[in-house]
């Protein structure tokens, strides 16, 4: 199997009648998403080269995933574009893939516009339609461009901010997303009996897990409308009402459940397994989870874009107390992960943390037009004997006494202060295993040489300070505190982090 393409042709030929993606408005057969996407792929394939970028700013929807797998089809590679995004960003990201056609749906044409993007444009609703006629006939002009498409070639784009401002697009492979959901699906045991209920936004690699593991297996795909996660009752009754198995759901998302009380409302009782990534789960959200839940299975994922979703995983076997750190786990089959000192050597002792590295399947092709950060980021590195391509993730961690990997924060994250090292992640956790608070987020101020943490909770500052400084040291209590009403998340679900560094200056 070379391309994403082969493995749906072949779900279709076995689940063609069976649904693919439901949301809420429309739900395809594996037939019609084929025959949808085969249709756009004609209109598109005269219109880019292969190996071209196609970005599509749409909300997530059955037509929205046609175009993608579209895109796929006209041998380009597709990058989705949140449109909850500001103009300037879009007109950033656009200027990164300099692409030459813009997908959009008619409700985010004028935010199109406003960011000053001069190419061609399509619009979704109209190409989706037309998808149907274009798809008879084309047949002949598709098989020419699959026989030269190869798993190496880039199937999409994601793009994470970067560190001079302008947004880095990461390039995955088809033959990346066959090696990790090959692996996914086996492992986590999904099949065409599960309804995967997607909560990521399409330009967060989380919904990768969701659309192809479906793909994959000739399971279901239900798209979950953003706005559902502001009502959790709203939330919860789609999930029960659509039959929900499996969630693969970002941290916050969850946290935003259990931290309104949803569960207490309705439970989705045929959920049998949740998977959640992005940040640090607090262990008293988890516990609200299982206690409405005690028989679905709990899988803590790790892994940045860069390796195609996830790099280890740790099946949550026992309970945790509060205050403990779940562990990231070990590697998924196929892929190689270690912790590598600021002097380049491999660590393999316990307790001493080192930055994680990743080798073997499913990297990314790298960043788009951006040769400079992608050869600082994927090296050489020696490893069994011979060299091999690595990514650098940024992020820290630790062996722990049982030999798994423990998550401890980015690199960027420590600090020291007062004399000693600190992890940043280490105050929040402490911080959030408090009773009455929710999240919470802590940064350094350089200038005024002291922490700073915001939080959401029922608590005030003055009882938090109290309660943590029996928590950690006194180095390690914030010298400020502030109680908000709601804590800000990025377009990827997690907090916002950038926010409130822009508060310190």
């Amino acid at each position: 199997m070379e391309t994403i393409l082969d493995r749906l042709e072949l779900t279709e030929k076995e689940y063609g009648s069976r649904p693919a993606v439901d949301d809420g408005a429309v739900c395809l057969t594996y037939n019609e998403l084929g025959t949808a996407a085969r249709g756009i792929g004609a209109i598109l394939c005269d219109r880019i080269k292969k190996g071209e970028p196609v970005a599509i700013l749409a909300e997530k929807s059955t037509a929205t995933l046609a175009c993608m797998y579209g895109v796929a089809y006209a041998g380009g590679f597709y990058v989705s574009v949140n449109p909850e995004q500001p103009p300037e960003r879009i007109r950033k990201i656009l200027n990164v893939l300099e692409s030459k056609i813009v997908v959009v749906d008619e409700a985010r044409v004028p935010q199109l516009a406003a960011s000053g993007y001069a190419g061609e444009v399509l619009h979704l609703e109209e190409i989706y339609k037309d998808a149907a006629a274009a798809s008879e006939g084309a047949s002949e002009k598709l098989q020419g461009i699959r026989e030269q498409l190869r798993g190496e070639d880039p199937l999409y784009g994601v793009f994470t901010s970067g560190s001079t401002g302008n947004p880095k697009g990461i390039v995955v492979g088809h033959r990346s997303v066959i090696d990790f959901i090959s692996h996914f699906t086996e492992i986590f045991g999904i099949t065409c009996e599960d309804i995967l209920g997607n909560q990521a936004p399409f330009d967060f690699d989380v919904s990768v897990k969701d659309l192809y593991s479906a793909m994959f297996t000739g399971a279901e795909v239900v798209l979950i409308p953003r706005e559902f996660f502001s009502t959790p009752p709203r939330l919860l009754d789609y999930l029960c009402d659509k039959n929900v198995t499996v969630l693969v759901w970002a941290v916050s998302a969850l946290c935003i459940v259990s931290g309104l009380k949803g569960l207490r409302y309705r439970v989705p009782e045929k959920v049998r397994m949740i998977m959640f990534s992005g940040e640090v789960m607090p262990i008293k959200h988890l516990q609200i989870w299982q206690a409405a839940l005690p028989d679905a299975e709990y899988v803590n994922l790790y892994g940045p874009s860069e390796i195609t979703c996830n790099c280890t995983y740790y099946r949550i076997d026992r309970a945790f107390e509060k205050t403990e750190k779940l562990p990231i786990g070990g590697p998924f089959p196929g892929r190689t992960v270690f912790l590598m000192d600021e002097e380049g050597h491999m660590i393999t002792e316990q307790g001493r943390s080192g930055e994680i590295c990743c080798a073997g399947e499913s990297l990314a092709i790298g960043y788009y037009n951006n040769p400079e950060q992608t050869a600082k980021q994927f090296i050489m590195y020696e490893l069994d004997g011979k060299k091999q391509r690595v990514y650098k993730t940024g992020d820290l961690a630790a062996y722990g006494e049982d030999g798994l990997l423990y998550f401890a924060g980015r690199g960027d994250f420590q600090i020291k202060h007062m004399g000693h090292r600190i992890e940043l992640e280490e105050i929040e956790t402490n911080f959030t295993a408090l009773d009455g608070v929710a999240r919470a987020v802590c940064l350094f101020d350089e200038k005024k040489n002291r922490i700073i943490c915001w939080y959401t909770g029922d608590i005030e500052p003055k009882e938090v300070r109290i309660r943590l400084k029996e928590k950690v040291p006194a180095y390690m209590v914030p010298g400020r505190i502030n109680k908000v009403d709601e804590m800000p998340y990025n377009k990827n679900g997690k907090i916002d982090r950038a926010y409130f560094r822009a508060l310190l200056s």
